[in-house]
C-alpha cells in the first residue's frame, strides 16, 4: 500500500513537472513571438516611410535608396519578416515544446541584426528629406571653389538664402546645377568689364582670388562676351553665377536665366573628399 502511494506521488510530481515545463516553454516562446512581431512591425513601418519619402522634393539626393546594396538588404529584411510571420502562424499549436522555443529564440537573434538595415535606411532617408542632403560635384563651373568629384552636404532646413550662398538648383530640364547667389529678389545688377555692381555698390569677389590674391577671371555678360549689361532680378527669383565665370551656364544666359526660389534645393554648408569611393575607384 505504501509503495503504491509512493508511486502515485512520483507520477504526480512528474506530471506536474512536465506541465510546469510546458508552461515555461509556452511563456518563453510567446515572449519571443511578441518581440518578433514588434521588430517586424518596425521594419514594415520603416519600409513604408522610405517609400513615402520618394514623393518629396529631395528624393533624388537619397544615396541610401540609390544604393543597390541597401535596396537588396531591404528586400532581404522584408522577405525574412514575411517568412517569419508565416512560420509563426504555422507553429501556433506547438509553443509548449523545447524545439519551438529554441527556434523562436534563434529567429529573434537573427532578425535583431537584419532589422538594423531598414531602421538605418529610414533615418538617413528622413534626414535627407527634412534637413541635410549629400551630393557630388559634376563639372567645372564652380572651380576653384569646388572641383569635380568632390562631395558636398547641403542644408535645406530653411528657405532663406543670402548673397554669396552656394546653392544647388534644378533646371527646367531636370538637371542639377551648383551655383553662387549674386543677386537677391529685386536687386539691380550691372556688369561692367568684370566689375559687378548691385544697387549701386560694387561687390567684393574675394572668392574668385587665386593663390596670389588677384582675380584673373573675366565676367562677361553672356556668351557673346559683351562687357556691359544690366539685370533686374524679379521677385521670388535669384541671380546666380558660377565661380568659373568663363565656363559657366548661369543667369547671364537665357538657357538658365533667373532662378525661381522653388528651383532651389538647398545651400552648401560642407565639402569633403569621399575616401571610400576614391579607394574603390583605384581598385
Amino acid at each position: 500500500m505504501l509503495n503504491e502511494m509512493n508511486d502515485l506521488e512520483d507520477n504526480t510530481e512528474e506530471e506536474i513537472s512536465e506541465i510546469v515545463e510546458e508552461i515555461n516553454y509556452t511563456v518563453s516562446t510567446n515572449k519571443y513571438r511578441k518581440k518578433l512581431i514588434k521588430k517586424i512591425s518596425i521594419v514594415f513601418v520603416s519600409v513604408l516611410l522610405i517609400f513615402i519619402t520618394r514623393f518629396f522634393k529631395h528624393a533624388p539626393f537619397d544615396i541610401i535608396v540609390a544604393s543597390s546594396l541597401f535596396v537588396f538588404l531591404l528586400g532581404v529584411s522584408i522577405v525574412m519578416g514575411i517568412g517569419i510571420l508565416l512560420y509563426m502562424y504555422s507553429s501556433i499549436n506547438a509553443l509548449d515544446t523545447e524545439r519551438e522555443n529554441k527556434m523562436h529564440k534563434s529567429l529573434l537573434n537573427i532578425f535583431d541584426l537584419v532589422s538594423v538595415i531598414p531602421i538605418f535606411m529610414v533615418i538617413v532617408s528622413l534626414t535627407n528629406i527634412v534637413a541635410f542632403s549629400p551630393a557630388t560635384v559634376v563639372g567645372q563651373s564652380m572651380e576653384p571653389t569646388f572641383y569635380e568629384g568632390q562631395d558636398i552636404i547641403m542644408s535645406h532646413i530653411t528657405n532663406n538664402y543670402d548673397q554669396f550662398d552656394i546653392i544647388i538648383l534644378e533646371t527646367k530640364d531636370g538637371d542639377f546645377y551648383l551655383k553662387r547667389i549674386i543677386g537677391l529678389p529685386g536687386d539691380h545688377i550691372e556688369i561692367n568689364n568684370s566689375i559687378i555692381t548691385i544697387n549701386g555698390t560694387v561687390i567684393d569677389q574675394e572668392f574668385l582670388e587665386n593663390e596670389s590674391g588677384s582675380i584673373e577671371v573675366n565676367t562677361y555678360c553672356n556668351i557673346s562676351q559683351l562687357q556691359v549689361c544690366e539685370f533686374i532680378v524679379p521677385l521670388d527669383h535669384y541671380f546666380v553665377l558660377g565661380d568659373n565665370r568663363e565656363n559657366s551656364l548661369d543667369s547671364r544666359s537665357d538657357l538658365l536665366g533667373y532662378v525661381h526660389e522653388d528651383q532651389i534645393y538647398g545651400k552648401v554648408i560642407f565639402k569633403f573628399n569621399n575616401i571610400f569611393r576614391d579607394v574603390l575607384n583605384q581598385e
